[in-house]
């Protein structure tokens, strides 16, 4: 193999090159090395299971966070808010050239984690499960505030509510005929409950500490008929007296206030209600509350809201035109009470200190008004951006007025928003209520994946 000389007397040119060229690779990977070794300087990483988080040797620590409702490991990217509890038997820190696994230095508020390491490169992982079993009237010790959102409210509960609701997911705090009441308000997804094999959303935690339930259906599916226990159903079945709007009523054609709301006989609701209890939750009535109440508001009003004092013996009967303490709540003030402003109109079964009008066979009732208002709906104006929203016509046990020859009770509308119908209409559908006894234990962390169930 013949080599031919580069241009250059006695080789000097080749020689010049070669030093060149070596010069050059030299500086370059020295150069590529300095890069590198301060490209890396500040980073390091830490294998998780599917993937690889980088961080800042800078930090105090790295977090790498997993949940468990009780399927598998899901990797996550967020502290989840809710029911959770710190799995301290697996969440652990490792300290930079140290071997040891340091436990018992994670703590988590609901909210927040924090971690009580303050050595640099410290990496922490994190496992969160469900939390353990306890009442579900602990959950009050999570509410919201005003500033988070949450309607305000004065010395007597009554709330002033401004506008719908977001798709905030609050618990917020008001008062009931038994104390202080939480309920939740906006796109909840943390209050699933289940018994047997149907499903429950918590509309809050009443004042006494019980769980007031509505019924969701035999799935967790949040729209569609099957939320209903029944469609197309009246809430009485004719509409000419005043007397029609209670959930149980007087004398039909009553010359007085008193003698047409008596309790004497049962709506036709009732009437379903009572059945529908006899054939899904007999089985389940040691653990339903008999003693807190189901407000059906017939305080009557002239429909303005300037009446405050009540001329009992001119509305209420007969056909007199009578508006109701729901309607001037609903769509004048928006103010909504849990209080039952008339001891005769809270229905229950049995007595709780002289609270509730001992009118009811079962345990068993429907939403009122107020309780939708607090959970995110207003005045006619669409929102299916909270949890009471099922896309679903279903009644209140809210009346509304006597007007037009008709008994009026309040309803929720397809399109989230209460409105008023005669209490014959049989379009409407039932959604059942009851009360959880207060002292039950529970397993589940009220998610759709592991709803509370009675343990």
């Amino acid at each position: 193999m013949k080599f031919e000389k580069l241009n250059g007397s006695n080789g000097k040119g080749s020689k010049m090159f070669l030093c060149g060229l070596i010069l050059g690779v030299s500086l370059l990977i020295v150069s590529n090395l300095f890069l590198t070794k301060a490209k890396y300087k500040v980073v390091d990483s830490a294998k998780l299971v599917n993937s690889t988080i980088n961080y800042s040797s800078a930090d105090l620590n790295v977090i790498a966070m997993y949940k468990n409702d009780g399927e598998k490991d899901e990797l996550i990217k967020e502290v989840p808010e809710g029911y959770y509890d710190i799995d301290e038997e697996r969440s652990y820190c490792k300290v930079p050239d140290s071997d040891n696994l340091i436990k018992n230095k994670i703590t988590y508020d609901g909210k927040e984690v924090n971690i009580k390491i303050t050595k640099k490169g410290t990496k922490c992982y994190v496992y969160f499960i469900p939390a353990a079993a306890n009442t579900l009237a602990d959950l009050k010790l999570k509410s919201n505030t005003e500033e988070d959102g949450c309607p305000a409210v004065d010395k007597n509960g009554i709330a002033t509510i401004t506008e719908i609701e977001d798709t905030k997911k609050l618990i917020c705090s008001s008062i009931d005929d038994y104390g202080e009441t939480y309920y939740f308000r906006g796109q909840a997804d943390n209050n699933w409950v289940k018994i047997g094999e149907t499903y429950w959303r918590i509309i809050r935690i009443n004042g006494n500490g019980t769980i007031r339930l509505i019924y969701n259906g035999k799935t967790t599916n949040t729209t569609g008929e099957e939320t209903l226990a029944k469609a197309n159903i009246a809430y009485n079945k004719t509409e000419i007296d005043n007397a029609y709007v209670g959930f149980k009523y007087g004398s039909i054609k009553a010359n007085k206030y008193e003698d047409a709301h008596t309790n004497a006989n049962k709506s036709n609701i009732l009437t379903e209600l009572d059945t529908w209890y006899l054939q899904n939750l007999n089985t389940y009535e040691n653990n339903i509350d008999k003693a807190t109440g189901f407000c059906n508001d017939r305080t009557p009003y002239n429909g303005s809201i300037a009446s405050s004092t009540i001329d009992k013996s001119q509305y209420g009967f007969e056909t007199k035109q009578t508006y109701y303490g729901a309607y001037i709540r609903a769509f004048q003030t928006h103010k909504p009470v849990f209080k039952c402003p008339q001891q005769n109109d809270l229905f229950t079964t049995t007595n709780n200190e002289g609270i509730g009008n001992q009118q009811l066979e079962h345990p068993i009732g429907l939403i009122t008004m107020d309780e939708v208002m607090y959970a995110g709906a207003y005045e006619k104006t669409v929102n299916t951006d909270y949890y009471l929203h099922t896309g679903q016509y279903y009644w209140t046990m809210s009346p509304t007025s006597f007007n037009d020859s008709k008994a009026w009770v309040l309803y929720v509308t397809s399109e989230g928003y209460i409105d008023g119908t005669y209490v014959n209409s049989n379009d409407i559908g039932m959604r059942p209520v009851i009360n959880l006894k207060k002292d039950l234990k529970f397993k589940g962390n009220g998610t759709v994946i592991s709803p509370f169930e009675i343990i």
